[in-house]
């Protein structure tokens, strides 16, 4: 029996040889394991926002009492991550347990019908395995990094749909104009199971997102911005009241920070109604107190001084941006980054160039990494004084340096290099 650790790297071994065809291979493994869902799912695709959400979600309904599963990616630190029980990643013994089973299915498959399952595949199953095997009675599932061949959308009957913000990202599968983009995590879009979008601020994203839900006969909801009156924000939560059409709420704590998380929980409350409309009860207490509590590492998240960020496009550095701006203006801030080559963009690059004026960068542990010395001489030619680091805890030393007792370190550009800055940290969860 392989334990956990040789159960992930064979996961991650199946790189290679795995072979993507459609939802197939995603299809049979759920049949051959019988890891059907036989309780609700939440289905959730978008570009930013989707593991803010699912995770305020899981808050919510681990509140009210539910056993809750919820699925998401990438992981920061721990592959185990990835597939939470009750908000909590399952236990190293089930890893190994469900993981062995579901590899088990997998070399079945390749023997019998020739199927070469992918690694995002494998997970998928192991994490819907566990669900059924762990009796969870609610599953927050959340997609890749598409929608409409995103193996989780293998799932045939979602109880309810939700689309986060959607921008450029992954264009060189999913399409280089976000109609395109919009219409891949549509896919998820299923017939007649309800709809609920974050409020999209270009027309042809909506005009895709209500397309789709009116072909799929989908009842669809994109509530607005202006839904939302802002009480008082500060760098670590925000208090807000909501209209969500069908109800008010009054002075909702949202531990998440940030204004974009404020919109991501107005989405949060629109699929707590759909639940309701469903049979599935959600006390008022629940809400306010998964709200108030949500905790989602490495999305604005401090450690001392140091405020974490995973946003790794220009959409979501955008949204890094608005909050420094807005909740640590006037203060010494140091850039700490590290990205992935194949996402800096423009519109990326001068957004990390925008938030401060003094950067350290460094080199993230990924084979797709940008050098650190390449990265910091883009931002010196965008004006900014940038380092560049031999190692990841010599720039966490410089940034420290250069930020003194009483400054800010602004660490963002991979969610890869986040995961290793939260370990450098020795932070856990």
């Amino acid at each position: 029996m392989r334990t956990a650790e040789e159960v992930v790297n064979e996961i991650h071994s199946a790189l290679g040889d795995g072979d993507k065809q459609g939802l197939r291979n995603t299809a049979a493994l759920l049949e051959t394991l019988q890891a059907w869902p036989v309780c609700p799912v939440i289905h959730a695709a978008g570009t930013n926002g989707k593991g803010s959400v699912c995770a305020m979600l899981n808050s919510v309904l681990t509140a009210a009492g539910y056993r809750t599963g919820m699925y998401t990616s990438p992981f920061l630190q721990t592959y185990s991550e990835r597939i939470r029980l009750n908000g909590k990643p399952i236990t190293q013994e089930m890893l190994a347990r469900y993981g062995n089973e579901t590899l088990d299915a997998a070399e079945k498959l390749k023997r019998e019908k020739d199927y070469h399952c992918t690694p995002f595949e494998l997970g998928t199953a192991l994490a819907f395995h566990t669900f059924r095997a762990e009796n969870a009675e609610l599953i927050i599932s959340e997609t890749g990094m598409g929608g409409r061949l995103d193996p989780t959308n293998a799932v045939p009957n979602p109880t309810v749909c939700t689309i986060t913000a959607i921008g450029m990202d992954h264009m060189q599968y999913l399409g280089h104009t976000l109609s395109a983009i919009a219409g891949e995590k549509a896919g998820i879009i299923k017939h007649g199971v309800p709809v609920v979008c974050y409020p999209p601020e270009e027309k042809e994203v909506r005009n895709v997102l209500t397309a789709r839900a009116e072909k799929e006969n989908a009842p669809l909801k994109i509530p607005e911005k202006g839904q939302v009156r802002i009480r008082e924000a500060n760098a670590r939560y925000t208090i807000a009241d909501y209209d969500t059409g069908c109800r008010r709420w009054e002075n909702l704590k949202i531990s998440l920070p940030g204004e974009h998380q404020t919109v991501n929980a107005l989405v949060v409350l629109c699929v707590l109604e759909e639940l309701e409309k469903q049979g599935i009860s959600v006390p008022e207490e629940a809400v306010i107190s998964g709200l108030g509590n949500t905790f989602w590492p490495g999305r604005l998240e401090w450690s001392g001084n140091v405020i974490m960020d995973g946003a790794h496009n220009a959409q979501g550095i955008a949204a890094f941006c608005r909050y420094v701006q807005e909740q640590l203006s006037g203060k010494k801030k140091v850039l700490l980054t590290g990205v992935l080559k194949e996402k800096l963009s423009e519109g990326m690059l001068n957004g990390l160039a925008s938030v401060t004026d003094t950067a350290v960068a460094v080199t993230p542990d990924s084979p797709r990494a940008m050098d650190a010395e390449e990265l910091a001489g883009l931002l010196r030619g965008k004006g900014m004084e940038a380092l560049a680091a031999n190692t990841l805890k010599e720039g966490l030393e410089t940034a420290r340096t250069l930020a003194g007792e009483n400054g800010l370190i602004l660490a963002t550009g991979s969610l890869y290099f986040i995961g290793a800055l939260r370990e450098a940290l020795s932070l856990k969860g």
